[in-house]
């Protein structure tokens, strides 16, 4: 693609080992290790590599991430470790002290060798611990969504949403720590960003249920969910139930399981994406699965299975995007019963949640990966892109009804506040339509937007107030062509619509390459 002459320069920094503190188990689950695969995998798209640090991982999971074709490097087991004193709130679950937990992981991290970025995933470990690798490595990321204990580390990624994101961490990181907040950074595995771009228009009718409480499940909520549900199953009523190798109640499982044919186990199945997709409801946790039944646009109804589920499971449920039953402990069968035929009662209902879940994942800026590997970012003058989110909606609607922008759009009438909240979050929700913002040195300098028609996308633009006479429109222009390099590779050409009046806007598309067909601008994107 030809690019505004000196619009871009790109960053050569390659980091290219990476280094994984992370334990799964069947106290603390699975769900730590398997988003830190999943970054480990996009990593190796960027051309790096990744060594696992784990203590006590069972089997099944060693041969998985040996499988996955990364080094993994066993601690040896501490005996009757019960925790350091005035250490963090899950410091057993380090299996050793910190000190000597530390120790041994900067003996591997030495032994690798020039590690770029150390990535930690563990709610054991605090700044402590971190203060001790610092040294041994360029850069500490830490995965987190306690926010209960301080860290030392550059970058902080917490992917859970929360209304107050930023101030949970105010005074726990560093100064300079980059914050990658919100469900937008969510580890997603490529199944679910592939499904999500092609997931299915939802009715609200529930004829397929996913059940999955996570890998582990030790208080069996599988069961009991699976014998609340099994009297409704029939040919117009499947259901899928989904478990973990480390399971404990497998073999119970598999033995009501076949005893019903339009019941399926799946166990360490690799075609999650695939069974969200074709579920109607899901049952389950408020884990990292959260994310993936969010953007596959499924509905669920989920309990509380531990304390650091608590804060995120009401702030989803005061978003109306999931059906919260409270407690895993007080949960009962009547409860599961009672829930389940609400929302067969209910498909507004159904849909409004499949309509907030996805929402909520259309937020991101940079992903974590671009973060850690920032040989693919670029930069026009510090200008950056980012996705809008449902808190821009105030800042949208008072740019968007500046006189200046009205006065070159379509509608020129002030668009009030309700309208706007409506056509806001259908964009949002909307994988064929991308709402940017653009910024410079932090601040915002205009909007711009991508509506996706086959392999065609329509382009339209604005600048924030005080931006004007800057150049920034096409800064903001070649800005978005990149992108769509980068991010729409199906997209092969671009167009605008521009009104007869509007000769800013004719100069801007004429002097970026753009040629005037019959009713609108046109430009072929060189991929």
């Amino acid at each position: 693609m030809t690019l505004v002459a000196k619009a871009y320069h790109h960053v050569e920094y390659d980091p290219r080992r990476y280094v994984f503190r992370v334990d799964a188990s069947t106290q603390m689950g699975v769900g730590h290790l398997m988003r830190c695969l999943t970054l480990a995998g996009r990593l190796r798209d960027r051309g790096g590599f990744s060594h696992f640090i784990c203590r006590d991982l069972p089997d099944l999971l060693c041969a998985q991430v040996k499988a996955a074709g990364y080094d993994l490097h066993k601690l040896p087991s501490a005996s009757d470790f019960a925790g350091d004193q005035g250490g963090p709130n899950h410091a057993a679950w380090l299996g050793e002290c910190w000190r000597e937990d530390a120790r041994q992981t900067v003996e591997v991290i030495d032994s690798v060798g020039n590690v770029d970025v150390l990535i930690v995933d563990h709610y054991a470990i605090d700044r402590r611990w971190e203060e001790r690798a610092r040294k041994h490595v360029r850069k500490i990321c830490v995965i987190d969504d306690l926010a209960d204990r301080p860290h030392d580390c550059d970058i902080l990624l917490d992917q859970n949403h929360f209304a107050n994101a930023v101030s949970r961490y105010r005074g726990l990181v560093p100064d300079h720590c980059q914050m990658l907040l919100g469900p937008g950074h969510a580890l997603l595995r490529e199944g679910f960003c592939r499904g999500a771009k092609r997931a299915r228009e939802r009715d609200g009718r529930i004829n397929r249920v996913l059940i999955f409480y996570g890998g582990s499940d030790p208080d069996n909520l599988t069961g009991l969910t699976l014998n609340a549900l099994m009297p409704f199953a029939s040919s117009e009523l499947r259901i899928d139930v989904v478990v973990g190798s480390i399971n404990p109640n497998i073999t119970l499982l598999r033995s009501a399981i076949d005893a019903c044919s339009h019941c399926q186990i799946h166990v360490q199945t690799d075609n999650m994406a695939e069974l969200m997709a074709s579920a109607d409801l899901a049952f389950g946790a408020c884990g990292t699965a959260t994310w993936e039944r969010c953007a596959m646009g499924l509905p669920a109804i989920v309990a509380v299975l531990a304390q650091n589920q608590l804060e995120p499971t009401q702030a989803l449920t005061e978003a109306g995007v999931v059906f919260n039953l409270g407690a895993a402990s007080a949960v009962k069968s009547a409860d599961l019963v009672d829930a389940f035929q609400l929302m067969i009662s209910d498909q507004r209902r159904c849909l409004e949640m499949t309509m907030r879940a996805r929402a909520l994942m259309h937020t991101s800026e940079l992903s974590v990966e671009e973060v850690l590997a920032p040989e693919s970012s670029f930069s026009s003058g510090e200008l950056t892109l980012r996705y809008a989110r449902v808190s821009d909606s105030g800042d949208l609607l008072l740019w968007r009804n500046q006189p200046v922008v009205r006065a070159n759009s379509k509608t020129s009438a002030a668009i009030d506040p309700d309208q706007h909240a409506r056509w806001l979050n259908g964009v949002l929700a909307d994988p064929d339509r991308h709402l940017l913002i653009g910024s410079r040195l932090g601040e915002p300098i205009g909007v711009v937007r991508l509506d996706e028609h086959g392999n065609g996308g329509e382009v339209s633009l604005y600048l924030c107030p005080g931006a004007y006479g800057q150049g920034n429109g096409r800064f903001l222009l070649a800005a978005l062509e990149e992108w769509v390099v980068k991010n729409r590779p199906s997209v092969t050409h671009l167009f605008a619509e521009v009104l007869e009046g509007n000769g800013a806007s004719h100069q801007l598309f004429r002097n970026g390459g753009y040629i005037w067909c019959s009713t609108r601008y046109v430009k072929k994107v060189i991929k």
